[in-house]
């Protein structure tokens, strides 16, 4: 197998992850358990974004890392609309609040719109990845 053939083997997992931690958010969303939908959709899009940066040999250690490249490759470059990134913030921070702060109450209409809005950027990065390793 090939350098090559092996990142696309690897993007392809992260995207199943993606896929995983979506299906997640709203399994946990169902049975009530908002904050735990929140942490999944933050990592749906993380694991979307990390595949997305690999298909550019970038690999990070650090989630802060993973949010400012994607910024800088892909929003200043205007490849992706800057909507995109300021929805990506905002999962991250509410993932925080929802890890780190017991006393964060979500409500279920926004996780629901979140989740509506994360399926839009992972089908998004999809196709971005899709054009660039076809």
């Amino acid at each position: 197998m090939t350098n090559a053939e092996a990142r696309r083997e690897i993007i392809k997992l992260w995207l199943e992850k993606a896929a995983d931690a979506l299906d997640s958010a709203e399994l946990e969303l169902n049975q009530g358990h908002i904050t735990f939908a929140v942490n999944r959709l933050y990592y749906s899009c993380f694991y979307a974004v990390t595949a997305l940066l690999l298909q550019d040999s970038k690999q990070f250690a650090r989630h802060s890392a993973v949010r400012s490249e994607f910024t800088r490759l892909y929003i200043k470059s205007g490849k992706v609309d800057v909507k995109w990134s300021k929805f990506y913030q905002r999962l991250f921070d509410a993932r925080q609040e929802a890890d780190y702060i017991p006393t964060t109450v979500f409500e279920k209409s926004e996780a629901l719109e979140q989740i509506k809005q994360a399926e839009e950027f992972i089908d998004l990065i999809k196709g971005i990845i899709k054009t660039n390793l076809s």
